[in-house]
């Protein structure tokens, strides 16, 4: 209590002693007379004063924290190709001033980016710098108005036509031999650049929208992606001021769910640095709160300001739409799903995708293979926000079942034309799907069907625990299509048993083969085991390539695992089953298996991206080359985002080699340590969404190994325990977790 208050007053002396001497001046002053009355008010008045400076609560300092705007992390590498490209000449060759247009979803950093590329530049263009919004309060502003506006900026003296033409010759005569920048932000349409870009040499231009307009301005086009990982997490902790090591596993959460957007990572660490908010306690699931309430925090409504005025130029339809694909199960989703959501023509549907695309709602993910259809998918935080609208909403949250069970039907419909090969248009047998799917859609192939149900299993796992009452044969074929793990495959596996389907034994083995990938993914080594164990006795020639199938893909897993003896063991069987010919790609990858289960074997590095970075780091791992290992690793995380299980790899991979360079180098111990630390972190979210409870405790352990290393003991505590309830709940540990790890063989952690 004592050294309480001893700081209180330390802090507060600079008012205390000035009134504590006014107050013993005035008593000095005056005496006698009614002037003893007035001298007793007033020291009342001091007295009270210097009580209340003493009492009176401290308010919790707050973090310094640099403007926002003024704020760019993890940028730099885009920074420099825009300042290339701002030196580019156009595609048609013609004189014509440097333009570039810097295009991407609301919130990514399009105009802080814009903002400093101009800075950079800026000594190179004497003679103005001109920067312009072409949208007032989310409305486009005319291009006769810019122009009016841009003369203006320009200094431009005297009356300012009327006539649109006159002002255009006007604009293009007083730009025309001069070294002027313009930033032109947040263009809609290219109509409103159509007189604002100048046709003679000497000036720069730097655009930035939502939408890619650079094939109608002919002008470079540079796309802006959310940025990665690390640089999101960094920007995090940029703003609210606290070291990495600090709530990591929240910061890494938080960080996910806000897609890696500058804008609303820079309003979520606002409001802990400014309303001293804890970053521990804060989690998705409270993000989607604030999103979902009536008036949103002023937080939230800053971090999908540019959502919601996209959203809010949306027509009531194309609003509907985007609420309802929200509730569409699978990753990714082609047009023809809002036919039956929306009771749309095809036309109609693909209108819409295209519409929500154009304006950043959705993201582009491939084409369909068996329709031929672009595929979308939704920005994490994109997808928040449409659920809190869909959840605030009444009318549309109860037409939402039917919209579903609609959509339920078209599903089945189309899987069961898939695995019955009639996969045609018109759609024989479909009494629902043709009113929604193109007719121009092509025949698809049977290899095009499989992908397509891959595409779409997400989704159709939801129907596969009601299939297995209805239509057992049915429910197993679909399930034979499936790669990634789900809850329902628990309830598959206790219904049948993981039974065959009988009278066909080639599709018994593709179920079976199935069952194998789930079980690996999902960390259920010793059921994969069992089930390859039980084909063994099949030696029919159409069942070896089944065979082969299942021991390749435990092996490449196994060997992604580090579990070297086992893999070799899949390895040898596999290639006895293949022999000296079998298909080029099951060679190559049995080839790949090889060379993860043999490091000190060479070889020609694979061709799938994955894999060549895969066996070039552990190649470098038996050398004790961590840095190659992080520079062969890095650049894939990138490109996996759509594969969990490979994001555990790569990230627990990353993060072992991190721990290792930090042992090793003395040079950037901290930033390898937190770099550990982030990508264990990471390697426990991929895991938990494929169901790996022996990688999200392999994970934690490596958290907390480097919470130790930074002097965070309660916090890597912590860790540990979690870790200890993931390995009691899973059951016997695998093999492969208690050799070579020292980790895993602590007093009491295991057994």
């Amino acid at each position: 209590m004592k050294r309480v208050w001893s700081r209180r007053l330390r802090r507060r002396s600079t008012v205390v002693f000035p009134l504590l001497f006014a107050l013993v001046a005035v008593t000095g002053a005056w005496q006698g007379g009614w002037w003893s009355v007035l001298l007793a008010g007033i020291q009342l008045l001091l007295a009270a004063a210097v009580a209340t400076v003493l009492v009176w609560p401290d308010r919790p300092p707050r973090p310094a924290r640099r403007p926002t705007a003024d704020r760019l992390v993890g940028r730099a590498a885009d920074l420099n190709r825009v300042i290339g490209l701002l030196g580019e000449p156009r595609e048609t060759g013609a004189p014509a001033p440097k333009a570039v247009l810097i295009h991407g979803m609301p919130g990514v950093g399009k105009t802080t980016l814009a903002r400093r590329a101009a800075d950079a530049v800026a000594d190179h263009y004497p003679d103005g710098h001109v920067r312009v919004s072409l949208t007032d309060a989310g409305v486009p502003v005319a291009s006769g108005d810019l122009l009016t506006m841009v003369l203006q900026k320009l200094a431009w003296a005297y009356e300012i036509p009327a006539n649109p033409s006159e002002r255009a010759s006007l604009f293009r005569a007083r730009v025309s031999g001069r070294r002027i920048l313009f930033v032109f932000d947040d263009a809609q349409e290219p109509s409103q650049l159509t007189e604002l870009l100048p046709n003679a040499p000497g000036s720069l231009v730097i655009i930035t929208s939502r939408r890619n307009l650079s094939p109608q301005l002919n002008v470079h086009g540079f796309a802006l992606d959310p940025l990665p990982e690390r640089e999101a997490l960094d920007l995090l902790c940029s703003v609210t001021g606290l070291d990495g090591f600090t709530a990591i596993e929240s910061s890494v959460r938080l960080v996910q769910a806000c897609g890696r957007l500058p804008a609303a990572l820079q309003a979520l660490g606002a409001r802990v640095a400014d309303e001293g908010a804890d970053l521990a306690l804060l989690s998705p699931e409270s993000i989607a709160a604030d999103l979902g309430r009536a008036s949103r925090p002023r937080w939230a409504t800053a971090a999908v300001a540019g959502i919601a005025a996209e959203f809010g130029r949306l027509s009531r339809l194309e609003r509907y739409a985007l609420c309802l694909l929200t509730q569409v199960r699978s990753r990714s989703f082609a047009s023809w799903v809002l036919g039956p959501l929306l009771r749309v023509s095809a036309a109609k549907s693909d209108v819409i995708a295209t519409t929500l695309a154009g304006a950043r709602l959705l993201e582009p993910a491939g084409r369909d293979d068996r329709f031929e259809l672009a595929r979308y998918r939704f920005h994490p935080l994109v997808r928040t926000f449409a659920e809190a609208h869909l959840n605030q909403d009444a009318d549309l949250a109860s037409t939402c079942r039917d919209a579903l069970d609609r959509l339920r039907g078209v599903y089945l419909e189309l899987a069961r034309s898939a695995l019955d090969g009639s996969a045609q248009h018109p759609l024989p047998g479909l009494d629902m799907a043709h009113h929604w799917i193109p007719e121009t859609s092509p025949r698809a192939r049977a290899a095009e069907c499989l992908a397509w149900i891959r595409f779409e299993q997400e989704s159709l796992w939801e129907e596969v625990p009601a299939l297995l009452e209805r239509d057992r044969d049915f429910a197993l074929r679909l399930v034979a299509g499936f790669t990634r793990p789900h809850p329902a495959a628990v309830t598959v596996a206790a219904r049948t048993g993981w039974a065959e389907i009988t009278p066909s034994p080639v599709l018994a083995f593709d179920y079976l083969l199935a069952h194998v990938r789930i079980d690996l993914i999902a960390g259920r080594y010793e059921q994969c085991e069992t089930v390859i164990d039980g084909v063994r006795s099949r030696t029919r020639p159409e069942l070896l390539r089944g065979r082969a199938l299942m021991h390749l893909t435990a092996a490449e897993v196994y060997g992604e695992l580090g579990w070297a003896q086992r893999a070799k063991r899949h390895v040898a069987e596999g290639e006895a089953l293949l022999g000296t010919g079998g298909e080029p790609t099951l060679r190559s990858r049995l080839e790949a298996a090889r060379q993860l289960a043999d490091p000190y074997l060479d070889g020609p590095l694979p061709d799938d991206a994955y894999w060549r970075a895969m066996v070039s780091a552990t190649r470098h791992h038996v050398h004790h080359r961590h840095r190659n290992v992080i520079d062969d690793l890095c650049p894939v995380t990138g490109g996996e985002r759509g594969d969990d299980h490979r994001r555990t790899m790569l990230h627990r991979r990353l993060a072992q080699a991190n721990w290792d360079l930090h042992d090793q180098s003395r040079a950037d111990v901290g930033a390898a340590l937190l770099a550990a630390a982030r990508h264990a972190m990471l390697a426990v979210l991929a895991a938990e969404s494929t169901g790996n409870r022996w990688e999200q405790a392999r994970g934690r352990l490596l958290l907390a190994r480097a919470l130790t290393a930074h002097g965070r003991d309660e916090d890597a505590c912590a860790q540990r325990h979690l870790a200890e309830k993931l390995i009691a709940d899973g059951g016997r540990p695998p093999p492969y977790l208690m050799i070579g790890d020292p980790q895993w063989s602590a007093p009491g952690l295991v057994g």
